[in-house]
């Protein structure tokens, strides 16, 4: 996977709180604060700062709102609903929206990145597997990627084999 570089602290989940090895919420005294977390909260601001709405997400991290809507319709991003029905974000959320094109442009599908995003973490500003499982999960994504570059240099070479053999213009 290839490295992502952030301004968070050592330890920090990609999600906006600490490394957690599971999307399911910690039965102890104190869960863990994710965008899911965040956005059920009613505080309209949080500690990182005022809402966003959706276009100023868009801005900020050159998404298109389409493809904003399409990442939570995937589970990818979760935005709180405000009465009138506009999304609004958190601070942290544009982060999350920069791993997810990260790992989007490393050739990870949206449903891949909605498996593994809860068990990524951040140490000195570099995404990170936190659980073997996801390593291993990256892996296979790497294998399966390998497979389709194969694929591809073989349909290369047979396209010049093609090309080589067709008869040259005259100058």
């Amino acid at each position: 996977m290839s490295q992502v570089r952030t301004q968070t602290r050592a330890g920090q989940h990609p999600r906006g709180g600490t490394t957690a090895p599971t999307t399911a919420r910690p039965t102890g005294p104190a869960p863990e604060r994710t965008p899911a977390s965040a956005a059920a909260e009613a505080e309209p601001e949080a500690e990182s700062g005022p809402p966003l709405r959706i276009g100023q997400l868009a801005e900020r991290t050159g998404v298109s709102v389409r493809l904003l809507r399409y990442y939570g319709q995937q589970g990818l991003l979760t935005p709180r609903r405000l009465g009138n029905g506009y999304r609004v974000y958190a601070e942290d959320d544009v982060r999350l929206v920069r791993y997810i094109r990260s790992l989007l442009a490393a050739g990870l599908t949206t449903a891949v990145i909605g498996r593994l995003l809860p068990s990524v973490c951040e140490r000195d500003g570099v995404l990170r597997p936190c659980t073997p499982e996801l390593a291993d999960e990256l892996r296979r994504e790497r294998d399966r990627i390998d497979e389709q570059v194969a694929e591809l240099l073989a349909s290369r070479r047979l396209l010049e084999e093609v090309i080589e053999a067709a008869p040259r213009h005259a100058p």
